[in-house]
């Protein structure tokens, strides 16, 4: 009994840190995301005219595909991020029953 305690807390541990790890991954790819779209914005489809935003479009079929795949980027971390946090909490209150089995 003693060892499936000690194995159930160090499991719960683990789940809680890969899960910590996957959840910064993908809080990166929402960062690179965003920027990728700013840089598509400002860049790629508007390039500026002078003063404010007297800007011209500029479309080409590369920056579609590039925009589709940034959003597309951008969705999936956002529900990335939304189901780590769910299984992060779910697992930490393993880890406190993991925990409490040991004292």
């Amino acid at each position: 009994m003693a060892a499936f305690k000690e194995d159930a807390a160090r499991m719960a541990d683990d789940l809680l840190r890969t899960i910590t790890t996957q959840a910064l991954i993908a809080a990166f790819a929402l960062l690179l995301a965003i920027s990728s779209l700013l840089r598509l914005l400002f860049f790629v489809y508007f390039q500026p005219g002078g003063f404010g935003f007297p800007m011209r479009p500029a479309l080409d079929t590369s920056a579609v595909v590039e925009t589709a795949l940034t959003v597309v980027l951008f969705l999936l971390s956002v529900v990335s991020i939304y189901s780590l946090l769910g299984l992060r909490r779910r697992y930490s209150r393993l880890l406190a029953m993991a925990e409490k089995l040991g004292r």
